[in-house]
């Protein structure tokens, strides 16, 4: 027969060979956070290889402004001195680039300016008003910036990013402060493409491995550049949720595949004073509401049977051993041992 105690939380003793040895089969695992912190470490290293990209690959687009000086141009009081050599005066335009990617200049008319470099947009200057002036000298200065992607979801700083030169998604998540400890194992980049809106994929799994970002096909996305109005988002994981004779009964972030062993780990193990083997997984089903999955922990960690594979919302009950509950309650309160836990069913199971 299950009683259940309400029994408060405090620091139990711990067997380290039971939660991390790996000859047992429960395999240590990273927590949320220690995943979250491998990822942004690869985000900076990439993002420090990626950075030599300057506002010189920027490309020129819709409501940006542009200054554009014409070096020898005469005054206008100095006409009728020209031939002694009068010294040329710059004279500097300011222009707003239009939603059509188009600029209005005088003798020249309209110009089209988008996705050119400023250094590109110079040579087709230079080039028109060849027409007008003899060996025009043409310099061109993007004085704001108004190109910009968004980012979203898990991430430290999210909001809106300026693309002040060529920026690639590794770079741009770097910008934002990398991930949080509640991210998922994806990044989803919605972009405007030739036929609406794409959506690609990244897997966060892979960076944080080897620093390389793969979709599910294979193909590498860490150079991907983005694109003026990409939004970038990192999904929150789903949760799951540990009770009873483990270290740390809570609920904790599903940032990657984790097995049953694995999520225990991250829950700071069982307690192996206090737990039974004989664990029930509760997990949501469209049918029949929530569904009770009894596994036995023993059997898993001799390899006797698969270790399960823990989804978003499930609820994962450690039940305590009756006997060695009363076991240790007695003598605990004598010796003065700890082995307060959670609030679980007590059983008399193995």
């Amino acid at each position: 027969m299950a009683i259940v105690l309400p029994i408060a939380c405090s620091p139990v003793s711990q067997n380290p060979a039971l939660r991390a040895n790996p000859d047992n089969g429960y395999t240590r695992t990273a927590s949320s956070s220690t995943f979250a912190a491998d990822i942004n470490r690869n985000i900076a290293a990439a993002a420090m290889i990626q950075s030599s990209a300057s506002s010189a690959d920027y490309q020129i687009g819709p409501e940006d402004l542009l200054e554009i000086t014409l070096f020898n141009i005469h005054s206008p009081s100095s006409v009728e001195t020209i031939d002694r050599q009068t010294p040329l005066t710059p004279r500097i335009t300011t222009v707003r680039v239009s939603q059509q990617g188009q600029i209005s200049l005088p003798l020249l008319g309209v110009i089209s300016v988008k996705s050119l470099t400023a250094g590109g947009l110079e040579q087709r200057l230079r080039q028109a008003y060849d027409k007008y002036i003899h060996n025009p000298e043409v310099g061109v200065l993007v004085k704001e910036f108004r190109q910009r992607v968004s980012v979203i979801g898990a991430v430290q700083k999210p909001g809106v990013v300026e693309l002040t030169g060529h920026k690639t998604i590794v770079e741009v998540l770097a910008l934002a402060g990398g991930i949080t400890d509640k991210a998922g194992t994806q990044v989803h980049i919605s972009h405007q493409g030739p036929q609406g809106r794409e959506i690609r994929v990244i897997d966060l799994l892979a960076l944080a491995n080897n620093a390389s970002l793969v979709t599910a096909n294979g193909s590498d996305l860490l150079s991907t550049p983005v694109q003026p109005g990409d939004v970038i988002d990192v999904p929150l994981a789903g949760m799951f949720y540990v009770d009873g004779a483990v270290s740390r009964p809570g609920s904790y972030p599903l940032g990657r595949h984790y097995s049953l062993t694995q999520a225990l780990a991250v829950a700071g193990g069982v307690n192996p004073d206090l737990y039974s083997s004989d664990i029930t997984i509760f997990r949501r089903s469209a049918s029949s509401g929530i569904e009770p999955i009894a596994v036995n922990l023993s059997t898993i960690l001799a390899s006797s049977a698969s270790d399960p594979k823990i989804e978003v919302d499930d609820v994962i009950v450690v039940p305590i051993n009756g006997f060695k509950y009363a076991f240790f309650r007695v003598f605990g309160t004598i010796l003065g041992w700890g082995t307060s836990v959670g609030s679980v069913a007590i059983t008399s199971g193995s």
